[in-house]
């Protein structure tokens, strides 16, 4: 017998002699379950933020609680129209701002955007609009349809809050249009903007309000929204 079997006969000899109680048994049994629990739940949690870090790309959350279901779309973007934007105008309180077409104009106040209409008013004097008082940031729309040409309307949008708006967009039927931006010298705390652009089609309900998906934005010179709005009613 060599040097290396007398020192493994001495230790298995050893350990012959060593008396493990079953509590000890078992308390390594318990710990050996825990462990694997353990990696169990590291390998779910890895997974999970794998899932996740992959469906970040496409602008959903994946929730663990629905299977996968997706639960939350990101918002989308106004679209933004083809070509430069039309320089903003500043006009004085209550002169007429031409709008491009014969017998129409619009004029600002205070509180108030007046449009004369040609269908309405033809030559003559008048005008009539939107007003507002003061309250929360909003973002609007007026629609003037044109009986002799009915193949576009005058869309007149109408900004209320903070910021100072440079661009105005609209979009109908998925393709989007600058809009003229006028407003009042100084920080009046409003601006108007007005597009001509495709008319407004009849909807086939009468109860059904056809300006329904119009989307409306403003954004200030640096390109930042000041107010987006899908209108519902």
């Amino acid at each position: 017998m060599d040097t290396e079997d007398m020192v493994r006969g001495a230790l298995r000899d050893e350990a012959a002699r060593v008396t493990v109680g079953d509590w000890f048994v078992e308390s390594v049994r318990i710990q050996v379950r825990r462990q694997r629990q353990r990696r169990r739940v590291a390998i779910g949690a890895s997974a999970v933020v794998a899932a996740l870090a992959v469906v970040a790309g496409t602008g959903a959350v994946l929730s663990a609680q629905r299977g996968g279901q997706v639960v939350g779309p990101a918002s989308q973007a106004p679209l933004v129209p083809v070509g430069p934007a039309p320089e903003a105008v500043v006009v004085e309180p209550g002169r007429q701002l031409p709008l491009g077409h014969p017998d129409w104009w619009m004029q600002l106040k205070d509180q108030e955007i007046c449009i004369h209409d040609a269908p309405t008013y033809g030559s003559g004097p008048g005008c009539g609009g939107y007003s507002w008082a003061a309250g929360a940031t909003e973002i609007t729309m007026q629609y003037y349809g044109t009986p002799a040409q009915d193949h576009e309307g005058l869309y007149n949008l109408v900004y209320h809050g903070p910021g100072q708006v440079a661009r105005m967009t609209i979009e109908l039927d998925g393709r989007a249009y600058w809009a003229t931006v006028a407003s009042l010298p100084g920080t009046p705390g409003y601006a108007s903007g007005y597009a001509w652009a495709p008319a407004l089609k009849p909807a086939g309900d009468p109860k059904e309000n056809p300006l329904k998906g119009i989307r409306l934005a403003a954004y200030d010179a640096q390109g930042k929204v000041l107010a987006s709005k899908t209108l519902s009613s």
